[in-house]
């Protein structure tokens, strides 16, 4: 008899909190930015130095210019010092081809490579001239972008 209460209240409130507004709802605007707010690089290795193979991930201090009204990033990329984790061995393997680059965009936009930039999120070569990323705003309207590694500092 217990079984039977505990399940028909428990099925009742399942009822009860479910929700039955299926109109009437404001429609939210859609956002319709497109900006590139930072761009930052990192670059990631395997510490084989352990029993267990670590990846390892250093952020490369990079001081971002971002023009927005002619959409053009322009970033000055330094490679650390080394210290007990970062290797002067490992240090001398970081190039323009073998960095990560990620970037902050606008509030529910995304992002995509033109051509042949490379792709954020991945080891990629970042040494051409220049890179563009189509960043396309959540109302479908967009902007592209164009990338410009002016310095390499090692």
């Amino acid at each position: 008899m217990k079984k039977i209460i505990t399940h028909i209240l428990v099925l009742l409130l399942c009822i009860l909190s479910t929700s039955c507004l299926k109109s009437g709802l404001d429609d939210l605007p859609a956002f319709s930015d497109a900006e590139i707010t930072s761009f930052k690089f990192e670059y990631r290795w395997i510490d084989d130095t352990t029993d267990n193979n670590k990846l390892q991930v250093i952020q490369l201090p990079t001081e971002t210019m971002i023009n927005t009204e002619d959409a053009i990033i322009n970033c000055i990329i330094t490679v650390p010092a080394t210290n007990a984790d970062f290797s002067a061995a490992v240090r001398d393997n970081v190039t323009l081809s073998t960095i990560v680059g990620y970037t902050d965009i606008s509030t529910a936009a995304t992002i995509a490579p033109v051509g042949s930039a490379p792709t954020l999120g991945k080891v990629a070569d970042f040494s051409a001239d220049t890179m563009q990323y189509k960043v396309t705003a959540a109302d479908d309207s967009s902007k592209v972008w164009t990338l410009v590694i002016s310095e390499f500092i090692k």
